[in-house]
């Protein structure tokens, strides 16, 4: 990996901060490679530039798939299990249930032409490889680049050794046309300190270098640095003394050698109190901010007061990079270096404590966050977990194998409620169990509440065998011990079990009790609304409107003064459905766009399907069912990500009602075809229809045909304006005649055409 790419998020391409040098061959043996099958793996000790290869790599070639690059570090994850569903929330796909992941990203990829980089497979290989498999079998459009240390050592995989740059041949090489490395080394020299060049005077020093360094890019950056305090003669000199001192470690690889001298050299140039913060940092997995740093590395013999120069420090020397995020400053290393730094931690006997001080300050963290959550400051809460969640992660995990007493089933029931704001409930689940599973709880009420939110989550994935058992046991705890407050949440959860099991009267007798547990018990502004809104759903599908709108009505007015968004826009998609099945259509609309706005604006992908259906029947209550089948092809295609239908088989009843006069008022056929539409719409463009933010197709002043194509569509089209046949479309773009005529038929749907001729007219039309 190296220093010079940006962090990445969500599945996007690594910006890169710094010229991209040589590598012209291993770029070409790339696209050959994938010539020749689907899965390359690029293959090189640390520091060689896997992942600055892999980037560049997928950037060129881009333009050739439809649907995109898809970019995931897999640096920070260290459970197997999590591989998975970290790839489907790098595609934007909603978290499904984790039995049905590969199901989910199967079915999103089978008919997607899409570049798949996983960076850093080495310490997950065998999940890895795998997870490969399953897709690439299932999804003849996916191509699939890696880096590894070590090969996946699957069918059909092709594999390209990275190897270090170039160095220098020959006694006096000329400094006006320099080998790759030198130019390497001599561009990250001039980022440093800007009046350097290469002249004839320095260049044999720098050529000595390279060669010394074996021109691996990262020891050349490690090296540039250097630059700052020492010449490049003497840096050589310096290096040439620390190799004759380490010649004696036979064990290692040549090159690894290499960098780790290089390493070596960068520590022993750093004072005692960067030593020690530089190990003491290896324990984050992710980036982190000077708070956590201070907090995690102080103790008496590393004052907090010394953390900030002394991460400075390290921040020069390159052993440290500084990203900056919504104005504020994080830091992070590169898998290489934290590793080093964990060797020594480990050498000087400190793993364990330094990470149990990690553990109870992420800890504390998402205990105050929890706190915070159904309060206006939710969307810092948010904004602050997506920054911290690879070290909420390892830290979490840390605490489970060390069984952590009372803080772990707190973070644990904060961790949970966070993750499920979110739509993360199977990442949700994985924890909870995970946690209850690894100590006794004893009679902490923390437990009796991660126990009900565990079953309340089962029951979200319709697991509700699992939510049954989990319920029956915190039930058990509550009333053994007098909890009223545990209680109430049980009830809240057997509720909705009872909705999804299609018991709609219990539901609302096991809600209204809760709701009763939770003001006599002092409840917070978190969970008196939730069951009010949770309540307003089951007397609204049972059909008491009335009740129903009172209890959303009290929803949306307590979160109006608490501030809780999440909670806020469950409450106006419930009022809603309340006044659409009171017949008031257009009220009904107006609260689910605005309940709409805010799921989106929050990343809840369930509210955002739920919203969605109850957008569509709106719109078909409003005569217009052209726009509704759309938002329900739309929002199937999220319920069959998330595994859950939100409300239980009486929603799916009242779904069903306005589907059927929505193909009633267009015909069967071209509601299916509105529908299909509606599937293949990326959620964006849906939401954007639903909140009118966008001209619906069958609306005034609309032009469903220009922006409704895709460029791969566009593409199609033209080859169907060119005379082309669906099998000879195929075989000029190497996809599956399968493929083609889906495509066609997408253009067909989206144009509003019947014919293929319809398609050429438009296209000459457009040139």
């Amino acid at each position: 990996m190296s220093l010079t790419i940006l962090e990445q998020r969500s599945g996007r391409l690594p910006a890169e901060l710094t010229s991209f040098i040589g590598r012209a061959d291993e770029l070409a043996e790339i696209t050959r490679l994938f010539g020749r099958g689907r899965l390359v793996t690029l293959v090189g000790p640390g520091g060689v530039g896997k992942s600055r290869l892999a980037v560049r790599a997928a950037g060129r070639a881009l333009p050739g798939y439809e649907h995109g690059v898809c970019f995931v570090d897999l640096a920070p994850l260290r459970e197997p299990s999590l591989l998975a569903p970290a790839l489907a929330a790098a595609l934007g796909l909603p978290d499904p249930n984790a039995g049905t992941v590969l199901d989910v990203l199967v079915e999103f990829l089978a008919e997607r032409r899409t570049l798949l980089v996983l960076d850093t497979c080495e310490h997950l290989v065998d999940a890895c490889a795998l997870l490969a498999e399953v897709l690439l079998r299932n999804a003849p459009g996916l191509h699939i680049l890696a880096t590894s240390r070590q090969p996946l050592d699957i069918a059909g995989e092709h594999t390209l050794n990275v190897a270090p740059l170039p160095i220098p041949v020959g006694a006096s090489p000329d400094h006006r046309r320099p080998c790759e490395s030198v130019r390497m080394f001599a561009e990250r020299a001039a980022a440093v300190v800007p009046e350097w060049k290469l002249t004839p005077e320095n260049q044999d020093a720098v050529v000595l270098l390279c060669r010394r360094l074996d021109g691996i890019p990262l020891a050349l950056e490690l090296a540039a640095v250097q630059l700052r305090a020492l010449s490049v003669e003497q840096i050589v000199d310096r290096l040439d003394r620390r190799v004759l001192h380490v010649r004696g470690r036979r064990t290692a690889m040549p090159r690894h050698r290499t960098l780790e001298n290089a390493i070596d050299w960068s520590h022993d140039l750093c004072s005692p109190g960067e030593r020690l913060l530089w190990a003491r940092l290896s324990v984050f997995a992710g980036d982190f901010d000077l708070a956590s740093a201070e907090q995690v590395c102080a103790d008496a013999e590393l004052p907090a007061a010394d953390v900030f120069d002394l991460l400075a420090g390290l921040v020069d020397k390159s052993i440290v990079r500084q990203v900056t995020r919504d104005g504020e400053a994080r830091y992070r290393m590169l898998d290489t270096i934290r590793e080093y730094g964990a060797e020594r931690l480990d050498r000087r006997g400190e793993s364990g404590g330094v990470r149990d001080r990690a553990f109870a300050w992420f800890a504390g963290r998402i205990e105050r966050a929890h706190a915070e959550l159904a309060s206006s400051a939710q969307p810092r809460v948010l904004a602050w977990f997506r920054d911290e969640q690879d070290n909420v992660r390892a830290l979490i995990d840390h605490g489970i194998a060390t069984a952590a007493d009372g803080p772990l089933i707190r973070a644990g029931l904060g961790l949970g409620r966070i993750l499920a704001l979110q739509g993360l409930i199977g990442e949700a689940r994985y924890w909870s169990a995970r946690i209850l599973a690894c100590r006794d709880l004893g009679g902490d009420p923390a437990a009796t509440e991660l126990i009900a939110l565990s079953g309340l989550l089962a029951v979200l994935q319709n697991d509700l065998a699992a939510s049954g058992d989990l319920l029956e046991r915190a039930e058990a705890r509550a009333t053994g011990t007098g909890d009223d407050a545990g209680l109430a949440y049980v009830r809240q959860a057997q509720g909705m079990a009872a909705l999804y099991d299609d018991r709609t009267d219990e539901a609302v007798r096991l809600l209204t009790e809760a709701t009763a547990l939770h003001r006599s018990a002092g409840a917070d502004d978190v969970l008196v609304p939730i069951a009010d809104l949770f309540l307003s759903v089951a007397c609204c599908l049972g059909g008491d409107t009335a009740t129903a709108l009172e209890h959303a009505e009290r929803a949306v007015a307590v979160t109006e003064g608490s501030g809780d968004l999440w909670c806020r826009s469950y409450g106006l998609l419930a009022r809603g459905t309340a006044r659409l099945l009171a017949g008031a259509a257009d009220e009904a609309l107006a609260d689910v766009r605005a309940g709409l706005a805010v799921k989106r604006d929050l990343g809840d992908r369930l509210g955002v399907s739920l919203a969605l259906d109850v957008a569509g029947g709106c719109l078909v209550s409003l005569a217009q069912p052209l726009q509704a089948a759309r938002l329900f092809g739309c929002a199937d295609r999220l319920r069959r990500y998330t595994g859950s239908t939100m409300f239980g088989p009486q929603h799916a009843l009242l779904r069903g009602f306005f589907e059927q006069q929505a193909g009633e008022a267009l015909g069967a056929d071209a509601y299916r075809t509105a529908y299909e539409t509606g599937e293949s719409l990326e959620t964006d463009v849906a939401v954007a229809e639903a909140l009118a933010e966008r001209p619906a197709p069958d609306a005034p002043g609309a032009r469903p045909d220009r922006p409704a194509l895709t460029p791969r569509e566009r593409e199609i089209a033209g080859l169907v304006a060119a005379g082309l046949t669906n099998r000879e479309i195929a075989d000029r773009l190497v996809i599956a005649k399968r493929t083609a005529d889906s495509h066609v038929e997408h253009i067909l749907a989206k144009l509003g055409f019947s014919s293929r001729a319809e398609i050429v007219a438009w296209v000459t039309a457009e040139r």
